[in-house]
């Protein structure tokens, strides 16, 4: 009777959460192996860790079934339709950012590019550096930023007139960069972007390449722009990184330049720069010495 009961709940378990997928635009098929493997999982949880086991209301539509792990951290989770919801969920079940406020956000960190120079190093606080971009957005110290997509972008800006409308640009743009746009191709070809959080390498070489994004129409002169796409040069991080306001974020791209390499501005009063643009979550007072 125990078996015939189980497999009756297990059927039952399987055609709800199928049914939830295929309301969301899931195709009958995968939405049923889906279901199964959701379902195996979470009653494998059940079985050997009872304790840390929590239904999360909503298993129709958007929401998930989940397993907490001994931290109170969501250990399994399972989104419809929404990646940047699971993102939540997973951090804001993390009993370190008990209590604090957590929202979508981004921070935009900038390098001036100079010639004959391979390195870019990106600072991440409010106070860093003794010049800090009108058109950045840094960490403060009391706060920490979960980053769950990131891209990478050049700009040229106008700075003897103070001006912030510089355009975020996806690949090396002749009619903006001029000359130093094909030595600019050096950083996407050989470029590699670094990161160590306190002192630990959490990236040792992320391939610049995979951030250009070239056009099917490209800008062709200056009464005429880039056709862009909102996703355009953005990757998703995975798995997800994690700057502490107060701790030790170091952030570079090293790249091949050669003899004469000349990606620098040639024109007074501007400037080439590299852009670091990371989206995802700030956690306000969520340092962990605040």
């Amino acid at each position: 009777m125990k078996s015939f009961h189980f497999i009756l709940t297990a059927l039952m378990g399987i055609g709800i959460l199928s049914m939830g997928f295929s309301m969301n635009g899931i195709d009958p098929v995968t939405a049923n192996v889906a279901a199964t493997s959701i379902y195996a999982g979470a009653v494998y949880i059940k079985h050997n860790y009872p304790q840390y086991f929590v239904v999360r209301p909503g298993i129709f539509g958007n929401d998930y079934i989940a397993a907490t792990t001994p931290e109170g951290r969501a250990g399994i989770q399972v989104i419809t339709t929404e990646r940047d919801r699971a993102a939540y969920v997973h951090n804001a079940t993390n009993q370190k950012y008990a209590g604090k406020d957590m929202f979508s956000s981004y921070l935009r960190l900038e390098c001036t590019i100079n010639n004959n120079k391979g390195k870019l190093t990106f600072k991440t606080f409010d106070g860093d550096a003794n010049s800090v971009y009108p058109t950045e957005r840094r960490l403060d110290r009391n706060d920490s930023f979960i980053v769950t997509e990131g891209g990478f972008f050049l700009l040229k800006q106008d700075v003897a007139n103070l001006k912030t409308n510089g355009k975020l640009l996806t690949y090396p743009n002749a009619t903006v960069f001029g000359a130093a746009a094909d030595d600019l191709h050096a950083i996407y070809h050989s470029g590699e972007l670094k990161i160590a959080i306190g002192k630990k390498v959490i990236v040792p070489g992320l391939d610049l390449f995979r951030f250009l994004c070239q056009p099917i129409t490209m800008q062709s002169g200056a009464g005429n722009l880039d056709s862009r796409h909102p996703k355009a040069g953005i990757i998703k991080f995975t798995p997800q990184l994690e700057l502490d306001g107060s701790g030790t974020n170091e952030i570079e791209i090293n790249f091949t330049p050669y003899a004469n390499w000349a990606g620098a501005s040639a024109v007074a009063g501007t400037e080439h720069r590299a852009v670091l643009y990371f989206k995802g979550l700030l956690v306000t007072g969520g340092s962990a010495n605040t």
